[in-house]
């Protein structure tokens, strides 16, 4: 008996020692002074990183590097018609998308976001690498160019692709109104698009 309970230790110490670095998970990336960006390799760490550093000053290069080259972002019907200039969601890109992101964090000296819940049933892709989600999302905000502690809501059908080097990234987000009767994340987007610098 003492010689199988040896036996036994000796060889879950060596498979330890022996798996130390084998498979190790990748670090999150520093994106600034104390700021962390965890590596997109699920669509689970992508909304993570939307969460945590959109409208964030440190967090934006993180938050810009969630967003795919042919991200698109496409407003709520309403907030498109009510919208002035009415070209202000026009050709709305991964670099409009930073712009505007880094805007709002300049300006911005609180916010909480969150997506609540999944309305619908996500949607994925026969190969598994296209994953459609369906969020009510809620976002305050307190900055100069809004009421202070606004509270925006709605629904964001986010689109979520993984890349060649297996890490995920957003290429689409298509805002849309709730019941609430509250301004979406898109309204507050198109008062930064068309605030100054």
């Amino acid at each position: 008996m003492r010689y199988k309970l040896a036996l036994f230790f000796a060889i879950t110490a060596f498979t330890s020692m022996a798996g130390c670095g084998l498979f190790r998970p990748r670090n999150p990336v520093s994106v600034g002074p104390g700021v962390t960006c965890r590596t997109p390799n699920t669509p689970d760490e992508v909304v993570a990183n939307i969460v945590e550093r959109y409208a964030e000053v440190q967090g934006l290069t993180c938050y810009a590097e969630m967003l795919d080259s042919r991200f698109a972002f496409h407003p709520d019907p309403q907030d498109s018609i009510q919208s002035l200039p009415d070209s202000v969601y026009s050709n709305w890109n991964k670099d409009v998308e930073t712009l505007v992101a880094g805007k709002l964090a300049a300006n911005a000296t609180f916010h909480v976001a969150s997506f609540d819940s999944e309305y619908a049933n996500r949607v994925i892709s026969g190969d598994q690498r296209k994953e459609t989600r369906f969020y009510a999302y809620h976002l305050i905000v307190h900055a100069s160019s809004v009421a202070p502690d606004t509270l925006f809501r709605g629904l964001a059908d986010i689109t979520f692709e993984q890349g060649s080097n297996a890490q995920w990234h957003m290429t689409n987000w298509t805002d849309k109104r709730d019941a609430s009767g509250l301004k979406t994340w898109g309204y507050l987007r198109a008062v930064y698009r068309t605030s100054g610098d």
